[in-house]
Formats: structure tokens, sequence, C-alpha cells
């Protein structure tokens, strides 16, 4: 079975790839869908023009003809210039196929290591053939000097001296010379006369003969000393010393002979062989573990990089510049220590002076939250934001942990300026609030239109008169005391959609506001008067809507709760849902600052004491995963405000949530007189 082209088994998915960017459309009939080898070979062939022998078609007519192409202007011209130049980069990838990132990372460093092996293996092969060189001539140098100087010898070379007759092989000096080469490990060993003549031989055919090579002249002379040289043997490597006697004439050594050891160069280069092999299985195996370590290597790589290839890489480096330079949120990525490592263009716009990489956060932007959170030491909510100050700016900053699996590897903080997604939030908050209230009273309008419809086909006139003085009395119109007394729109706005959501829900909702500002000193109480808000700093009157809006709907959710559950468990009927709303403002002691204090209370279930003690975290709930955020951000807001509240509940006794706020003197008059006014429809309405 022929493998399918290798070009198609490294880069079909770039492919794919540039001719989806160049408008090119591959046929579902010749797409890799196949699951044989041969048949996915067949249809490369067929439908890309590939040889059987592998080799890529330089026409591109048969690739055209399989492709549905578009061209920008819908021109038949601009269709096939699209589709040539889609067509020139496919046959450029598929005559020129780029290995993988592992591939060629296992490549570089098995090459590196081989490299490396050879390299040191030629370096230790020249050092040890100079070694061995030396090693060998020192030994046969000691045995040289040692055996000249062997009583024997001289008493041999004496006795050759004055005797005429031909050495003999048979000799005591060449029996103990033979047996002396054998146990130390040399080729030959020659003990010779001042005329050259040998008294030893390893052959003894050659003993005596006349000593080849003619290096042996400064032995003769009196020298000891080493040389190469070809003699009987071959080329070998020799050692020479004289064989001296004292001279009893001027006092200096007489020389009868010599001594001549060697070893063939034939014989030290199958040393050096065995050696050789010896370092070189070595560097095999050091070749085997680096070329698996390149390997290993490889596949860290990989893994680190998460299997991307480095176009792949290219791609995703270019899309991440791209998306940080188009985002209008400051983006802020710090490590698991807290230090900052990435800030984009935008982070730098919102932060004067602007933060530096490598600095830590807390250090430049304090009160975000995120060391805390990088400690484990708070958890963080969803989508809540916090308000920071930062070279006189304010700004919204959300925080999220990065983890890949287990492990945390930072965080990221997202930069928005305060007054604009105040505004934005303002816009957004009146149109939820007015589409609560168009709810609420559709869903109302439409109960009374039942019940008015009834009353006419029963012919119930008198009936029909009383409902309709009550819906007129009970009607809560726009110049309810809250649009009235309220001046500001956010905030009444928020407490007639809460009237309309409390009436649907049939719960009494009573707002209560009460002015006790004291004018030089002395408290004032004006009876004529009725007491109202005034409009409010934008972010204050933001933040209160925040603050009502989450304390009322945690008081309404409580008492549904309550309802539902006594249904359950008693016939009796529960007594009557009742939420309670005070505003008031009150003197106090910081100049051109007044106090604020707010309380909601509620008839309603109350919470456990367990509950109780954690119900500031965000999170914490009775009532299910996702919930429990409300008193989270009221804290929030509290506590960046510089104000104080408190939490008061019992178990079947209701809840009291009291807060104080900080806010400016109001520019209009706030006077005394408490002035209730309370949603009582007709709950069967």
């Amino acid at each position: 079975m022929r493998a399918p082209h290798p070009a198609w088994t490294c880069r079909r998915t770039y492919c794919y790839a540039v001719m989806r960017r160049r408008g090119i459309t591959i046929r579902k009939d010749i797409r890799l869908s196949c699951h044989s080898a041969r048949e996915t070979e067949t249809r490369h062939r067929r439908a890309y023009g590939v040889r059987p022998e592998g080799q890529v078609l330089r026409t591109k007519k048969s690739l055209l003809k399989l492709m549905k192409v578009r061209g920008d202007d819908g021109s038949r011209r601009g269709e096939i210039d699209h589709a040539t130049k889609g067509a020139n980069e496919l046959l450029d990838v598929l005559r020129h196929p780029q290995p993988s990132l592992s591939t060629l990372t296992s490549l570089l460093a098995a090459s590196m290591v081989i490299v490396s092996l050879v390299v040191a293996a030629w370096l230790f092969s020249a050092q040890l053939e100079r070694t061995q060189h030396d090693i060998q001539g020192q030994r046969i140098a000691a045995l040289t000097q040692h055996i000249a100087r062997l009583p024997e010898v001289r008493a041999a070379l004496m006795a050759s001296d004055s005797s005429t007759a031909r050495p003999s092989a048979a000799s005591p000096l060449a029996n103990n010379i033979e047996r002396l080469r054998r146990e130390n490990g040399v080729d030959f060993i020659v003990v010779m006369r001042p005329d050259g003549l040998r008294l030893s031989h390893p052959d003894p055919a050659r003993i005596g003969q006349s000593f080849q090579g003619g290096d042996e002249r400064q032995a003769l002379a009196g020298a000891t000393y080493l040389s190469e040289s070809r003699g009987s043997l071959g080329e070998s490597l020799r050692s020479f010393a004289p064989v001296t006697l004292p001279s009893i004439a001027d006092g200096k050594p007489a020389v009868i002979g010599a001594v001549a050891i060697g070893i063939t160069l034939e014989s030290l280069g199958r040393r050096l062989a065995s050696e050789k092999r010896q370092l070189l299985l070595g560097l095999g195996v050091l070749m085997l573990f680096g070329t698996l370590g390149a390997l290993g290597l490889a596949r860290y790589l990989r893994r680190q990089l998460k299997g991307l290839e480095p176009v792949a890489i290219a791609r995703l480096v270019e899309e991440h510049q791209a998306v940080l330079a188009s985002l209008e949120e400051g983006i802020i990525v710090v490590d698991p220590t807290g230090r900052i490592t990435l800030i984009n263009a935008a982070a730098h716009g919102l932060l004067v002076p602007p933060l530096a990489l490598g600095e830590m956060l807390d250090d430049g932007l304090p009160g975000t939250g995120m060391t805390e959170q990088l400690a484990g030491q708070s958890v963080a909510v969803p989508d809540a934001a916090r308000r920071v100050s930062h070279g006189g700016q304010r700004l919204l900053v959300r925080c999220q942990l990065v983890r890949d699996g287990e492990q945390l590897m930072g965080g990221v903080l997202v930069l928005r300026e305060h007054d604009r997604m105040q505004r934005l939030a303002e816009e957004l908050t009146g149109v939820r609030r007015q589409a609560e209230a168009l709810r609420a009273s559709r869903h109302e309008f439409r109960n009374r239109l039942h019940v008015l419809s009834g009353l006419t086909y029963m012919g119930d006139l008198v009936g029909l008169r009383e409902y309709l003085a009550v819906l007129v009395e009970h009607e809560l119109p726009a110049d309810t005391p809250a649009a009235e007394q309220i001046a500001d729109p956010l905030l009444a706005g928020l407490l007639i959609g809460k009237h309309s959501e409390a009436r649907e829900r049939s719960i009494i909702l009573t707002v209560e506001l009460e002015s006790a500002l004291e004018t030089e000193g002395e408290r004032t109480h004006e009876t004529n008067a009725t007491p109202h808000l005034p409009v409010l700093e934008s972010s204050l009157s933001h933040d209160l809507v925040s603050v009502i809006g989450n304390l009322l709907d945690n008081a309404f959710e409580a008492l549904e709760s309550e309802r539902g559950g006594a249904c359950k468990d008693t016939q009796e009927a529960p007594s009557s849902p009742r939420v309670t709303l005070s505003l008031m403002l009150e003197s106090s002691t910081a100049p051109a600052e007044v106090q604020l204090l707010i309380s909601v209370a509620d008839n309603g279930p109350g919470m456990p004491p367990a509950l109780l003690e954690r119900a500031r975290e965000a999170g914490v709930s009775s009532r299910g995963e996702g919930r429990g955020l409300g008193l989270a951000l009221v804290h929030d807001i509290v506590t960046t405000r510089g104000g104080e509240w408190h939490l008061y509940s019992l178990p079947g006794g209701g809840t009291l949530v009291e807060l104080a706020l900080p806010c400016p003197q109001p520019s209009c008059p706030l006077l005394s007189e408490s002035q209730r006014f309370s949603d009582q429809s007709d709950l069967g309405a």
C-alpha cells in the first residue's frame, strides 16, 4: 500500500486554511474524509495533480477545475485571478512542505548532539593517540635504561668484544632478553655491540646481523633518546640507551654497546583501536541519550506550546496584539505574585501616571483586591467592579483570576472609566426600570380588564361603579408623592417601579421621607411644608439606586419565599407581607456635608445566625448557587463612600438593614415635616 504524499500528511490543514483565506472552496466529494490510505492517495492525485511518483504538477489547470471559486469583483477575470493567486500559494506549499516544530526541534537538537559528539570523538582520538604515544615512549625508555644497567648485559657485551665468534641465538643473554620482552609486552629488545651487531632479537635468525634503521649511531655515541624508524619488523617507536663502563684513564664512561627497545606502529595502532572502541562506545551511549533528550525536549516544547506550530503561534501573537489594541477597556495582566506582566494601550491612556511592566500592582494601583484574590484571602465576585482612584481619575476595576486546570497562572484586571460607565449605567437603569414598570402595569391592567369585562357581562352596574371608584382612589399616577417629594429622577423612577413590582407581588411597600437638618445650631420644624429629597450628585444617585434596589429585591424575595413555605406547611393565611423604606437627611459633623440615613425593614422569615454572620461575603445566600451578591455589592459601595451599615435579623422576626452615607450639602431647603405615602392598593385586583 502506497503511503499518502508527504506534503499532504504535513500540510493539509494549512492548505485548507490558505484556500479558505483566498476564497477557494474544496468540493465536498474530494475532501479528506476517506478512511484508507490508498483511497486518500488516489483522491489527492485526482484532485490536485499529484503524480504516482509523488511529483506535483506545475500546471494549475487540474486544481482550478475541481474548485469552485469566487472573485472580489464578481467578474470572470476577477475569479480567475483570485483563484490563480490562491492556487499559487497552495502549490507552493505542496512543493515545499514545512516540517512541524517538534520535528524541527528534534532534528536541531539531535544534529547538535551528533555534531558535538563527532567533534569530541575526533579531538579525543587525536589526544588519545598523542597520549598513548607519550606513555609507551616513557615506558620503553625506562625499560631501556633498566636493561642497559644490567650486569649480565655488560658482561655479555664485554665477552663478545673479546671473542671473534658469531653471536648465538642460544646464548643465555638472548634467552633472558626474550623472556623480558614477553613479560613487558614490547615487540623487540635488541642488545648490540659498538659495531652494530645484534646479540638479541625476537627473530633468532637475525641475531648476529647488523641493526637496521640507521638511528642507532647516537646511542653508540653515548646518547639516550626516542625515535621512529623502519627496521626489520617495520615502522616502530624505538628507545635507545648506551651500555657504559667507567673509564680508568680519563674518568669518562666508555660505551661498550647499546640497547634498543621498540613497539611497532601496527601494534600501537591495535592498542589505540581497542581504546578507541571503548571511547566510541561511550560516545554512542551519549549520542543515544542525547537523541532521546532531543525527542523529550521536542515533546516538552510541544506540550508547553499547546501543540501549536510557529505559523499558528505567529498568527496568535498578531491576533493577540490586534485584540488588545482594539479594546476600549484597559487590560492589565499580573502574575501569581501580583507583578504586572502586560498593559495594553487603553490602560496606558486611562492610568496617568502610567504603570510600568514589572511593577507590583499594589504599588501603582492599590485597592483593586487582586492581590487578596491571588493569595486566596478573598473570593472573586463575578461581574463585580471596584471603584479605585489613580491620578485624580476614578476607575472601575473588575478582577478575574486565570487558571490552567488547578494551577494559578495569574490575574486579569479590566479597567473602565467610571464617569462613562456611570452614564451608560444610568441610561440602562432607566430603561430597565421603565420596562419593569410597563410589565407590571400591563399585567395589572389585564387583570382589571378581566374584572371589568366580567362585571359588564353580568350587568352589575353597582359593582362596576364601586370597582372603578377603588381603581381611581388607589392608582399610582405620575404625580404621586414619590415623584413630588423626590427630586432625583433616578431614585424617583426606582421607587415608582418598585411600587408597581410590589403591587404585582401583593406586597405593601411603604416609603417614609424625613429631614432633621439643623440651621444655625437649632433644629427646624416647619409643619406646613412637604419634605423632599433634592437632586443628588450623579455618582451618589447611581450608588443609591444600586443599594436601595438590591435591599428591596432581597426583601421582596424573602417575603415571597416565606409565603410559599407558609402555603405548604399550614392552611392559615400568613400576615400581610410588608416592606418599609425610610430615607432621612440629618446634619453631619463634617463641613458642607449631611448624612443620608436609609433603612429597609420587612416582616419576612429572617436569617439564621450562621447565615447572618457571613451575609457580607460574596456568594453567601440561602437561595442557591449564583446568588448572594446583593449585600456584597452594598457593602462595597458603602465602604467605598466612607459610610457604615448594620444588618439585624431574627429567625421568624424579619430583617432590618440600616445605612448611613455621607453626601454633599444640598442646595435646596429640606424641611422636617414627615410625611408618609404608601401603596395599599386593592390586592385582589
